[in-house]
């Protein structure tokens, strides 16, 4: 039996990723047993983590698998670390594999200093699969050299980090199972923020051709689409079967392939699956007929990634847009009567006082519902942390992968305090209604 670990990492409990669902139906598929154990229960007692991690720790012992996988993002590396400790202390023949965006960014550190066994890199299903092949009938001690041949994978052998060689990602989507939804417990998870009642997520492709300096893309930049109906098909599914009626489309950039994303609004409004969604996207990829047609589909919001008022400032960070892009793109979606988000960011190459004030007031003016604004962090896996000095910045590396970076226009301290000016002064205004994020200072600066 294959364990899988899904779950944010603080309660409440809204949908889950995509990722664990598709691995689990593969797996299925193979003939695997698979089960998904929720990282949170839908009605936890505790908010403590360490508490909440020992008592995961001993379900997925009393169930016995052979394999424990986890999906770890670089903000939750120490609790994931500490919940594999746990897990190994009672499965000490179980093989724990790590996957998602840490493990892929940086197997070779997260192998050398955890209780994993092997980190799976890129797209999973394919590899967790032939995986899970090798393991059937063997006993934990193997021999050296029993993972060789396995793509997308890298794993410690006597004292040495064996990475295998690259995997691609799934060519043709249409081709992989329904996501394992009957294992997540869809009526138990509580109403998405921002539909208002319980959802579940798909995706109408993969993968992203941009190279934005401060995202993660593991899905590669080789886009890859399902066909229209197999996504109407899911959103009927889990209306049929589970109740739902929320859905969250994952893509990248809705809109990316514009035919593409209005084939899927005409299939969902030909077919009329009775489901609400929505999206995330960038202002250069909508148009007023588009918007309209996603409106017309059952879509109620977008999320925007808008990143800086300051054109100078998005061109750096290779963005692909202007400022006057992306409000075209959110006029066009307001006009169709949709709610957005824009999601701006402080901090990016080329950042000076004088441009987070154009942040600032594009954020006040845009006509959104809501704005988001975070300070940006990099992450491992990014251009801009692998390659700072092509952007004229430099990261600073704390413990446990939490960094800042120094953009050479504007020092850190008055970079927290314009952030915090910003983030106070959009509060005021009301375009923001939630704390942004991380404009503080970490413990060990």
């Amino acid at each position: 039996m294959i364990a899988l670990i899904a779950g944010p990492s603080k309660p409440p409990r809204f949908v889950q990723g995509l990722g664990l669902p598709y691995l689990a139906a593969v797996l299925e598929e193979a003939g695997f047993e698979a089960r998904i154990f929720d990282l949170y229960p839908p009605s936890p007692d505790t908010d403590d983590p360490a508490v909440l991690d020992e008592r995961l720790a001993g379900a997925i012992a009393d169930a016995q698998p052979e394999i424990v996988g986890m999906t770890i993002h670089t903000p939750a590396i120490v609790e994931r670390v500490r919940l594999a400790r746990l897990i190994r202390e009672r499965l000490p023949d179980a093989l724990l594999v790590a996957g998602g965006h840490h493990p892929g960014a940086e197997p070779e550190d997260l192998l050398r200093n955890s209780d994993f066994d092997l980190c799976a890199i890129g797209e999973g299903e394919e590899t967790l699969v032939e995986i899970a092949q090798r393991v059937a009938g063997r006993s934990r001690r193997r021999t050296t050299g029993w993972l060789e041949g396995i793509k997308g994978i890298a794993y410690a052998c006597d004292d040495e980090i064996v990475r295998g060689a690259p995997r691609t990602g799934v060519a043709d989507l249409d081709s992989l199972p329904m996501q394992a939804h009957h294992l997540l417990g869809l009526p138990d998870y509580a109403p998405h923020p921002h539909l208002g009642i319980p959802s579940t997520g798909l995706l109408t492709y993969r993968g992203c051709p941009q190279r934005c300096a401060f995202c993660l893309n593991p899905q590669g930049h080789r886009v890859r689409q399902r066909s229209p109906s197999l996504v109407v098909d899911e959103m009927e599914r889990v209306v049929r079967e589970f109740g739902v009626h929320g859905v969250n489309v994952y893509d990248n950039l809705f809109g990316l392939d514009r035919a593409h994303s209005m084939a899927v609004c005409e299939e969902i409004i030909r077919r009329g699956p009775e489901v609400i969604w929505d999206c995330w996207t960038a202002g250069d990829l909508i148009d007023p007929e588009l918007a309209e047609r996603m409106k017309a589909a059952g879509c109620i919001r977008v999320g925007f990634g808008a990143e800086s008022g300051d054109d100078e400032v998005l061109a750096k960070s290779h963005r692909g847009f202007t400022a006057a892009q992306h409000q075209a793109g959110l006029d066009a979606l307001h006009v169709a009567g949709l709610k957005t988000q824009p999601f701006f960011m402080i901090g990016l190459p080329g950042e000076s006082a004088a441009s987070i004030r154009r942040t600032v007031e594009v954020a006040k003016r845009c006509g959104a519902a809501e704005v988001a604004l975070s300070l940006l962090r990099p992450y491992p896996g990014t251009a801009l942390w692998q390659r700072p000095e092509a952007f004229g910045v430099r990261i600073v590396r704390g413990p446990n992968f939490e960094a800042y970076i120094e953009t050479g226009t504007l020092p850190r301290a008055a970079m927290l305090d314009c952030a915090q000016q910003a983030g106070e002064e959009l509060k005021r205004d009301g375009a923001m209604k939630g704390d942004f994020l991380r404009w503080d200072r970490y413990d060990w600066e």
